[in-house]
């Protein structure tokens, strides 16, 4: 279930707590797996991984996390930078009493994030999972930003979620759901805010090769095993751009490109995402 996890919010001035909301499994009684955490991408909140969670949590504890900015966290918005990002998750670690080294999965925005946190605090990161997250997005990603910004401008969420639904589902899957397209356009909107959607689109995405939080840049630091993951329909994070990120990292680097998939793997191809995942992690 969905709980809040009270953590330090010095954005909102010192001394001050927010919330992040999470959803925990405990795993198997028996098992000795480390944590599973999971950062979703940009829009995306606790109810994206449903799917998910309870298949992966039959072999491990699994923490699916809102960061700050996204879905119901309760967290100021006014910095949303990557480096408070990797603060809030080492805050978060801390509140529930993870000591050792979690495995670290992230799907897009996420995957920065996470790919951020594995360089910064190497320490606390025993693999990385990357989904659509390339070392750059070529012209046809920086045209598809620059219009989802533009959508952004009209103040309204319902824009944005409809022009990424296009951009980020391969074409197989949006002709087999074409029916509940509209619940995930409301879903989207109404468990997500306009102010924190914005804010993160503002302040995260400002990447460009001359960033320290260019994913060239934060690949050599990393010292994780990596698996990384895209579809071959992926407009944002095409195959080219997966491979040159896999060999950016000194240490083993897996790079895996699923078949008729677009952007969201682990929606568009759930059990082989997770079949992948869970193989990698073993």
């Amino acid at each position: 279930m969905p709980e809040f996890i009270a953590i330090p919010d010095p954005v909102a001035g010192p001394g001050v707590t927010g919330q992040v909301q999470i959803d925990r499994h405990a795993g198997p009684e028996s098992g000795t797996a480390p944590p599973l955490v999971i950062v979703g991408g940009m829009t995306q909140t606790l109810s994206s991984w449903g799917g998910q969670v309870r298949p992966l949590a039959a072999q491990r504890p699994v923490i699916v996390v809102e960061a700050r900015g996204q879905g119901q966290t309760r967290l100021a918005t006014h910095d949303v930078s990557p480096p408070v990002h990797v603060r809030d998750f080492e805050h978060l670690l801390d509140a529930l009493g993870v000591t050792e080294p979690v495995d670290l999965c992230g799907f897009s925005f996420g995957g920065r994030i996470a790919l951020g946190i594995a360089a910064e605090r190497p320490e606390r990161v025993r693999r990385l999972v990357l989904s659509g997250v390339g070392s750059g997005r070529g012209a046809l990603g920086r045209v598809i930003l620059r219009s989802w910004r533009e959508a952004l401008r009209t103040g309204d969420l319902e824009a944005l979620a409809w022009l990424s639904l296009a951009d980020t589902l391969g074409p197989k899957y949006l002709e087999a759901n074409e029916s509940v397209l509209a619940a995930f356009v409301k879903a989207t909107v109404r468990r997500n805010s306009y102010e924190g959607i914005a804010a993160l689109f503002a302040q995260t995405l400002g990447d460009g090769p001359d960033s320290p939080w260019a994913p060239p840049n934060l690949a050599p630091r990393v010292r994780a095993p990596v698996l990384l993951l895209a579809g071959a329909l992926d407009r944002l994070a095409p195959p080219r751009e997966l491979e040159a990120l896999a060999a950016a990292f000194p240490g083993p680097a897996r790079a895996e490109v699923l078949p008729d998939v677009g952007h969201t793997v682990a929606i568009e191809a759930p059990e082989r995402w997770r079949a992948l995942v869970l193989e990698f992690l073993a």
